[in-house]
């Protein structure tokens, strides 16, 4: 009987690893096969070339995000030149914000002007992208799978970084303060990134994205960060 017991013992531990390794198989090639999109893709938006890293791809490492992608190529494609640092913060906002389940669905007021267009900009941008992970079937899941961009913050981000006060920004966004503090410091955040990551020579993002950092890092944004 105890022969018995440690026969059975032996067979159903031997079934369990057998499971766990094809389990692990199948993860392992999963993601074998999702890198190798991945590389397709970087490939074909001319950010690696074989095993070299361009300078687009020197860029991109220097973003980081939900939508890095989106980031480095409208700093490819020059989206952002000329903007004004709260133009800019209304842009970079589309980057990080994300409207909770059930909010208001009604189209976002936006800034007129420059800031206008290169949202609009950023939306075509964004579907081309999604448009080329279809293609090399990389789901938004997978790393580099990216989403669509949210306007929805854009006229709040503009409003603080020019100037305007909290009362009025926070009628105008109808959202909690806190919520708008948390928002504001992860524009913050990724200006930073863009400041680092923006052409030197014949481009005014970089400095830009660093008067827009200190438009908003101001007031309550400010005290919230002490610390």
């Amino acid at each position: 009987e105890d022969h018995a017991r440690w026969a059975e013992r032996y067979h159903r531990l031997l079934r369990d690893t057998k499971q766990l390794e094809h389990r692990i198989e199948g993860r392992t090639n999963t993601i074998a096969r999702t890198f190798d999109r991945i590389v397709a893709l970087l490939t074909e938006l001319d950010y690696l070339r074989g095993n070299e890293v361009t300078e687009h791809g020197k860029r991109l490492a220097r973003l980081y995000g939900e939508l890095d992608l989106l980031a480095s190529e409208c700093l490819r494609e020059r989206v952002w030149e000329g903007l004004s640092p709260a133009e800019l913060a209304a842009c970079v906002s589309a980057l990080v914000y994300e409207a909770r389940v059930g909010d208001d669905a009604m189209a976002p007021k936006l800034p007129s002007g420059k800031a206008k267009a290169a949202l609009g900009e950023m939306v075509r941008i964004w579907g081309r992208l999604d448009a080329l992970e279809e293609d090399f079937r990389i789901s938004q899941t997978e790393g580099v799978g990216q989403r669509e961009p949210d306007l929805g913050f854009a006229w709040a981000a503009y409003m603080w970084a020019s100037g305007k006060g909290l009362d009025e920004v926070l009628r105008e966004a109808d959202m909690p303060a806190g919520d708008f503090v948390r928002w504001c410091k992860q524009v913050i955040d990724v200006l930073g990134q863009i400041s680092a990551a923006a052409p030197g020579e014949g481009s005014t993002v970089a400095k830009n994205a660093r008067k827009a950092v200190d438009g908003l890092l101001r007031g309550v944004v400010a005290y919230s960060s002490v610390g």
